[in-house]
């Protein structure tokens, strides 16, 4: 136990769970930016099917698709490859990961294809950040991850972290909490319309420790379109109508992943960052351990709308005083088998507003969710609700 706490502590530092937020900075021209990274690559080929199909070939095919499709609905959206047909290179996880957070991207999608030694094992899947929701997910993790065995120095780059290891895996066990909700959000969206368009068996979505999404500081998601290894899907992905299904399905999703995206950030325009007075702080200036002023009482109307500010999810259960919380006495929920934990709540958005600007110090990616009769809605319709009443 002892040495999985030093070890838990070792791989922290070295692998920081929260990415700088300055690197997700607001772009000056407000443009939604598109990440699609098709898997492997070059020298790589990933996984290779028995008639010879090659994941890096279907990869770049469907992220090609989807791109094509994006960009004829969506002009006004920035797509960025991290390869090319043209420039077939093998880029490694972390240089995948620069790529879209030097471009301040919006939304990051890594595109793959399965494979298992179970030649049985068909469907396709969609990831997000996590520890591993179930067995399968951590393996589908690691086998992805083996391919930095093949980077140069990838013992100095990635400090020590062994892909086959499942105790190198702990550092996923905290994760963003803002960029897991959205993620899980077009993780769902694009599972949903990519089972509806191809007719694959559905596998679900589950979270597992992918490096490639690791490092990334927006919302990611990993798609593993069905198994290569499979001689039926197989091949279905090395076919032109397998492939445009799925790219089909996957734009689908994203289409309605973005739509979501500017309804909310229309609804939410105008929300206060920072309160006026003495709450206001400085780059640097310390933080008070005490909490922000007492908040109001929530009405006890069952159909009241209760907001509450989400500070951390967690895979694991967090105990009180732990000082992931930061001394800050938190409330928690469950959903789809992660543990978020919430600080206050009041049935006044605008105080948890000011509540939630008081303790972004501290918890700097810490975001507002909203609850009705007991369970979780999304937070712009709780808003315009709210805002109907007044």
């Amino acid at each position: 136990m002892r040495h999985r706490i030093l070890l838990y502590i070792f791989l922290l530092s070295l692998f920081s769970i929260v990415a700088p937020h300055s690197v997700c900075a607001q772009k000056d021209n407000g443009q939604f930016v598109l990440v699609l990274d098709p898997g492997h690559g070059g020298e790589d080929p990933g996984a290779v099917g028995k008639k010879g199909t090659k994941e890096k070939d279907v990869n770049m095919s469907v992220s090609r698709a989807i791109g094509n499709l994006i960009a004829k609905k969506y002009p006004e959206i920035k797509i960025i490859y991290t390869r090319t047909e043209k420039k077939d290179v093998k880029v490694p996880l972390m240089q995948r990961a620069k790529i879209a957070n030097d471009a301040k991207a919006d939304l990051f999608i890594s595109v793959h294809s399965n494979a298992s030694k179970n030649r049985a094992a068909k469907g396709c899947q969609t990831f997000t950040l996590g520890s591993g929701s179930d067995a399968e997910a951590k393996a589908a993790a690691m086998y992805e991850n083996q391919v930095i065995l093949l980077e140069e120095n990838f013992e100095q780059v990635y400090k020590g972290f062994d892909p086959r290891s499942s105790e190198s895996y702990i550092i996923f066990e905290l994760i963003r909490g803002h960029d897991m909700e959205k993620s899980i959000s077009c993780a769902e969206h694009i599972q949903q319309n990519m089972v509806d368009k191809s007719g694959l068996i559905n596998r679900g979505v589950s979270s597992a420790g992918f490096l490639v999404l690791h490092k990334t500081v927006m919302p990611s998601i990993l798609v593993e379109l069905g198994f290569i290894s499979n001689l039926e899907e197989e091949k279905y992905l090395a076919s032109k109508n397998g492939q445009a299904e799925l790219a089909t399905g996957i734009f689908e999703g994203f289409s309605d992943y973005y739509e979501n995206y500017k309804k909310n950030k229309q609804s939410i325009k105008g929300e206060p960052e920072t309160p006026k007075g003495d709450s206001k702080k400085k780059s640097g200036e310390k933080v008070a351990d005490s909490p922000p002023k007492k908040q109001p009482e929530a009405k006890k109307s069952s159909s009241d709308i209760i907001f509450k500010v989400q500070i951390l999810v967690s895979s694991t259960r967090i105990e009180s005083g732990d000082s992931r919380l930061k001394g800050i006495k938190a409330d928690h929920y469950s959903e789809r088998g992660m543990y978020k934990y919430t600080y206050g709540e009041s049935s006044d958005y605008e105080y948890i507003s000011q509540l939630r600007a008081e303790i972004k110090p501290k918890f700097n990616e810490a975001f507002i969710v909203a609850f009705k009769n007991g369970e979780k809605i999304p937070t712009a319709q709780a808003i315009e609700e709210y805002r109907s009443k007044k």
